[in-house]
């Protein structure tokens, strides 16, 4: 929901575009002393989720445990300033940037 507005959705779309913004332009300032990246999961079996959205097909949701193995991959890779969107199925992608 970072890379396309969607109706009804346009203030959590637009501070979603606006993190990965803020994630490449911060790895840009603090270069070379902190790595900053930004993990995107597609959506996450969550209880914050079923309450918003109600019981989801069996498989269609990321379990929340695969996205915190996924980011601890992220967290000690040597890289910045990236975008990572973790799918179902899929090692993580990077996006736009990074050094």
């Amino acid at each position: 929901s970072y890379t396309r507005g969607r109706k009804g959705y346009s203030l959590y779309s637009s501070a979603k575009a606006a993190t990965v913004n803020l994630t490449q332009a911060l790895a840009d300032e603090w270069a070379g002393k902190v790595r900053v990246n930004c993990v995107n999961p597609e959506r996450t079996g969550t209880p914050m989720r079923t309450k918003a959205f109600g019981d989801e097909p069996e498989g269609t949701l990321l379990s929340s445990m695969e996205v915190a193995r996924r980011s601890l991959d992220v967290w000690v890779a040597e890289m910045t300033g990236h975008g990572i969107d973790i799918r179902r199925g899929d090692g993580p992608a990077a996006i736009g940037g990074g050094h």
